[in-house]
C-alpha cells in the first residue's frame, strides 16, 4: 500500500510539471516578450485577420515573432487556425500592436508619464465607435484608470460589449504599456459565460509580458511610490470622513430611540388670602387649536425623522451591496447582503413598530435571543456590559469597513476572480461572526454537558 501512494504522487508530481512546462514563450522582434499557455495559439499567415511571415522558429526562449505586417500579434483559443466549427464555439483573443512615440499622437512615458482627461475620455469615445463600427453595442465600462505592468506605467480600460451576431457579452480588457518612446497596447477579450476558462491564464499571460530593453525603471519605482502616498492619503481622508458620519447618524439614531421620559408634573398650592394674580383670559378654541398646532408639528417631526432614518438604513444597505457588485465583490456578497437585509429589516421594525425601545434592542438583543444567544442572562447590568463588549465592535465594525472598501475604488480587484485586498479586509467580518457564534454555541454546549 505505501508503494501505491508513493507512486501516485510521483505520478502527480510529474503531470503538474508536464503542465507547468506547457507554457510557451514568444519574443516579437527584440521589443517584447510574452508567455501563453498551450490552450492558446499564434495566429499565423494562413489567417484570415493578419499576416504573419513564415520564419517563426523555436529557439531558446521559445517562439520568435521577428516581423508582422501590421506590427500586430494576435493570440486565440487553440485549434481555431484549422477553422473547424468545433474550435469556434469558444472566444478568446491577445491582440498586442506594438508602436512608437512618432506613430500616433499619445502621451509618451519619457522621464515622467503625464496623462490628461482628455486622453481617458478620448480612450472610451473610440471604444463606442469601435463598438458601433463592429456592430457589438458596448454595455458599460468597467474601469478606466492607471496601473503598472511589468515595472512600466500603463493605463487600462475594462468594458463590455455585446457579442458577435447577438452572441453573449464579452469583457474586454485593453492595457497601453509604455517604455519611454514605445509602447504596446495589450487587448484581452473573452465570454463573460467563459470567464473561469480564460481569466486566470489571461491575467498570466498578461503578467509575463516583458519589454526586452525596458528603460527607466527606477522612475518606476517612483510612480509606486507616489501612487502608494496618494492611495493612502485617500484612504485617511475617507476614513475621517466616514467616521464622521457614523458618529452623527448614530447620535441621531440613539437621540431618537433612547427617549427619556418627562415627567412634568407641576402642584401650585395657593391659600385664599395670596394676593390674586391676573391670567390674561384666552377663548378655549384658541387653545385648542394651539395645542393642535403643536401636537402636529410634534407628529410630523416624528414622521420626518422616521422617514430620513428608514432613507439611511435603506439607501445605506442598497448603495453598499451595489457597490460590492460592481467592484467585483461578488463572493463577499454572499454575506453583507443577507446581513443588510436582516439588519435593514430588523431596525425598520424598531423605527415603525415598536412603541418602546430599549437600549438593548438597538443592540440586536431580541435577535440574538431568538437563536438563543444571551438568552440565560437575567441581571440586566451583566447582559448589557456582555452586549456592549461583544455585539457592539460586530456591528460597527462589519459596517464600517463594508464602507470605506466600497469607498475605495484602489483596493478592489482589477480584474473578475482575482483576490484583492478589498476582499481580504471584508472577509475579516465574516470570520469575526463566525468565530463570535462558535464560542458563545460552543460554551453552552459544553455547560449542559451533563454532569456525572
Amino acid at each position: 500500500m505505501p508503494m501505491k501512494y508513493i507512486f501516485s504522487t510521483l505520478l502527480l508530481l510529474s503531470t503538474l510539471q508536464v503542465i507547468a512546462q506547457e507554457w510557451n514563450t514568444y519574443q516579437y522582434q527584440d521589443k517584447y516578450s510574452i508567455s501563453v499557455p498551450s490552450t492558446i495559439e499564434l495566429r499565423r499567415e494562413n489567417d484570415t485577420y493578419t499576416q504573419l511571415l513564415n520564419d517563426i522558429q523555436g529557439n531558446i526562449i521559445g517562439f520568435q515573432v521577428t516581423s508582422t505586417s501590421n506590427n500586430r500579434v494576435i493570440f486565440q483559443q487553440v485549434g481555431l487556425s484549422t477553422n473547424k466549427h468545433e474550435y469556434k464555439t469558444k472566444y478568446c483573443r491577445i491582440l498586442i500592436d506594438y508602436y512608437t512615440c512618432e506613430d500616433e499622437h499619445v502621451p509618451c512615458s519619457g522621464d515622467k508619464l503625464e496623462l490628461n482627461e482628455e486622453y481617458f475620455i478620448n480612450g472610451m469615445i473610440a471604444i463606442q465607435q469601435d463598438c458601433e463600427n463592429t456592430k457589438t453595442p458596448l454595455i458599460n465600462i468597467i474601469s478606466n484608470d492607471t496601473t503598472t505592468i511589468a515595472n512600466s506605467p500603463a493605463t487600462k480600460i475594462i468594458y463590455r460589449r455585446q457579442g458577435y451576431n447577438g452572441a453573449s457579452p464579452v469583457i474586454v480588457a485593453i492595457y497601453t504599456i509604455f517604455n519611454y518612446d514605445e509602447y504596446v497596447r495589450f487587448t484581452l477579450a473573452f465570454r463573460e459565460t467563459e470567464q473561469d476558462i480564460w481569466m486566470k491564464d489571461l491575467v498570466k499571460a498578461r503578467n509575463s509580458f516583458r519589454w526586452m530593453k525596458q528603460y527607466h525603471t527606477s522612475n518606476t519605482g517612483n510612480i509606486s511610490k507616489d501612487e502608494a502616498i496618494k492611495a493612502g492619503l485617500e484612504l485617511g481622508i475617507i476614513t475621517v470622513w466616514k467616521v464622521i458620519l457614523e458618529v452623527i447618524f448614530g447620535c441621531c439614531f440613539l437621540g431618537y430611540i433612547i427617549r427619556t421620559k418627562k415627567n412634568k408634573q407641576v402642584t401650585i398650592t395657593t391659600s385664599i388670602s395670596e394676593e390674586s394674580i391676573d391670567i390674561p383670559y384666552k377663548p378655549a378654541y384658541l387653545k385648542q387649536d394651539s395645542i393642535l398646532k403643536i401636537n402636529t408639528k410634534k407628529k410630523l417631526w416624528k414622521v420626518g425623522k422616521k422617514l430620513l432614518l428608514s432613507l439611511v438604513i435603506i439607501g445605506g444597505g442598497i448603495a453598499i451591496c451595489v457597490q460590492m457588485e460592481e467592484l467585483y465583490y461578488e463572493l463577499n456578497c454572499l454575506f453583507y447582503c443577507p446581513f443588510y437585509l436582516i439588519i435593514g429589516v430588523y431596525y425598520l421594525y424598531l423605527i415603525w413598530r415598536k412603541e418602546e425601545v430599549q437600549s438593548e434592542d438597538i443592540l440586536l438583543y431580541p435577535l440574538l435571543k431568538k437563536i438563543g444567544v444571551y438568552s440565560d442572562i437575567s441581571d440586566l447590568y451583566l447582559l448589557r456590559k456582555t452586549l456592549l463588549f461583544t455585539t457592539v465592535p460586530l456591528l460597527l465594525a462589519t459596517i464600517i469597513i463594508s464602507l470605506l472598501v466600497v469607498s475605495i475604488d484602489s483596493i478592489s480587484p482589477e480584474d473578475y476572480g482575482e483576490v484583492s485586498i478589498g476582499s481580504f479586509i471584508l472577509s475579516l467580518p465574516v470570520i469575526a461572526w463566525i468565530l463570535f457564534f462558535v464560542y458563545i454555541y460552543g460554551k453552552k454546549w459544553l455547560d449542559n454537558a451533563p454532569k456525572i
